[in-house]
């Protein structure tokens, strides 16, 4: 069973229904042959919103997420070396790391997702589809799509309404050079699972299928990887479902050629980054589920990706919406929480957690500093967000006293005089309405305009002439750090 607590939305129980009974074989995937962003996440978590909607039931399922690892580099992706366009044509599982960390190219982009869905607590088994060609999982849909070559070139000539060459074929044997492409098979040997071929330069060579020494064409493959996995459902991207696409080719592949019922299916919408395009890996468009994961607790992550309907286009901003999201999903959640801003505000303000428990109980919000992991990891999540995304007006840092002393030397003595006379009336029972009447009539009783007032107050503690609201923000802070910088000791 998965083992998050998120509810099963209901879009993914009413396509569970139409699965019918199982046992089932649900699978996602993807071709790492560049940064696995939060745009392919959506399509894992389809995939697991309808495993946990069968499971739900009572259903057998078994969620794969197949990574294409054999499949050629087409594209060297952003921030590889141009020099890497030698190895074109080669599986990314036998192209090398750019940065020699990993075993080959395809973990470069593989482990880091891996890593994210693990964090997730995905119950997810991760499939590399060169290890199934080499164990052979592949080896009877691979004869059978070679003996249908003519049936296989029919439809999808007449799928995609281009003209096929004469010599093309189903399968793409692997030179000695490791190419992909390029190469032309002359003769197919099924009782020996291999095919005699001629590479791009006119040497002759065998391959044979039974080791994973070659493919399936991407398209042909999608069919046959059905049949091989006993595949019954799978999500896609608009890009796979539109009119002469990849699913209208493996569906009648799948049906008239290996003989094996098209799977259930879930279309869902990309997902694009606000301001700046639909994610891509080759455009470099990217925002790595590794990254949110800082700014977010897993269960948050899946709400805020999927969305409401994931068949819906989502656009998704991380500055001035996400506190309001994740206000809304702690609520769900917690009942109670203490709202994001505020404890942005505490996570820049002070470092340690029972610091921040102490801000948090007088702010009246002594539920949360009663759980320390949460908080904890609530601070985390709030000042991950605030240094990396948050609105300039957001940010926030409590100066070290000798900073302080130095911007009060840009006050003058009004100002001095004004922060001096706060510090004496400072009391720690004081709530943030109470300090900011405090602050507010003593700049009138020594006829210092407020503005000003407020000013002193702020460069003095965050070293800059605007900041939260003063009353709330001074009364939070522990009253030693506000007397030091107001006092005479840190003015």
């Amino acid at each position: 069973m998965s083992v998050t607590d998120t509810p099963v939305p209901e879009w993914a129980r009413k396509t569970a229904d139409r699965l019918g009974e199982g046992p089932h074989v649900v699978v996602s995937g993807i071709s790492p042959s560049g940064n696995i962003h939060v745009g392919n996440l959506r399509e894992v978590l389809v995939a697991e919103a309808v495993t946990n909607a069968l499971r739900e039931r009572g259903e057998i399922v078994r969620f794969v997420f197949h990574a294409d690892t054999i499949d050629p580099l087409r594209k060297v992706a952003p921030g590889v070396p141009e020099s890497f366009r030698d190895y074109i044509g080669r599986s990314l599982a036998y192209v090398p790391d750019p940065e020699g960390d990993y075993e080959s190219y395809a973990e470069r982009f593989l482990v880091p997702f891996e890593e994210a869905m693990r964090e997730m607590r995905m119950d997810v088994e991760v499939l590399r589809s060169h290890e199934l060609y080499e164990g052979g999982v592949y080896t009877d849909v691979t004869r059978e799509a070679i003996s249908r070559t003519e049936d296989l070139r029919r439809i999808l000539a007449e799928v995609s309404g281009r003209e096929l060459p004469e010599a093309w074929s189903p399968y793409l044997p692997r030179s000695a050079s490791g190419d992909l492409t390029g190469n032309r098979v002359l003769e197919h040997l099924p009782n020996e699972t291999r095919v005699v071929f001629v590479d791009r330069d006119g040497n002759e060579g065998v391959a044979d299928y039974s080791k994973g020494e070659g493919k399936l064409g991407w398209r042909v493959e999608l069919a046959a990887r059905w049949k091989a996995l006993g595949v019954t459902f799978e999500p896609f991207g608009k890009d796979h479902t539109s009119r002469g696409g990849s699913t209208d080719t493996a569906d009648r592949m799948a049906r008239e050629v290996f003989g094996y019922p098209v799977p259930g299916r879930y279309e869902y919408e990309w997902i694009q980054l606000k301001g700046k395009g639909a994610m891509s890996s080759s455009k470099g468009i990217v925002l790595l589920p590794r990254d949110l994961l800082e700014i977010m607790p897993p269960d948050a992550l899946r709400v805020l990706v999927l969305g409401r309907n994931p068949g819906r286009a989502l656009d998704l901003d991380l500055t001035e919406d996400f506190p309001r999201f994740m206000d809304e999903y702690r609520a769900a959640v917690d009942g109670d929480p203490v709202p994001f801003n505020h404890l942005v505000t505490v996570a820049q303000t002070v470092r340690e957690p029972q610091d921040a428990a102490e801000i948090l109980r007088r702010g009246g919000y002594g539920k949360a500093a009663e759980k320390p992991d949460e908080l904890a990891n609530g601070l985390r999540y709030a000042r991950n967000w605030a240094e990396q995304w948050a609105p300039e007006s957001l940010r926030l840092r409590l100066l070290e006293p000798q900073e302080a002393a130095e911007a009060a030397r840009t006050l003058d003595e009004e100002q001095l005089g004004y922060l001096a006379a706060v510090a004496g009336e400072l009391d720690a029972s004081q709530g943030g309405d109470a300090v900011q009447d405090l602050l507010y009539r003593t700049a009138v009783e020594r006829g210092l305009k407020p503005k000003k007032a407020f000013a002193a107050v702020y460069t003095v503690l965050l070293g800059r002439r605007h900041g939260p609201k003063a009353g709330p923000f001074v009364a939070n802070l522990p009253q030693n750090t506000v007397r030091q910088r107001f006092g005479a000791d840190g003015v």
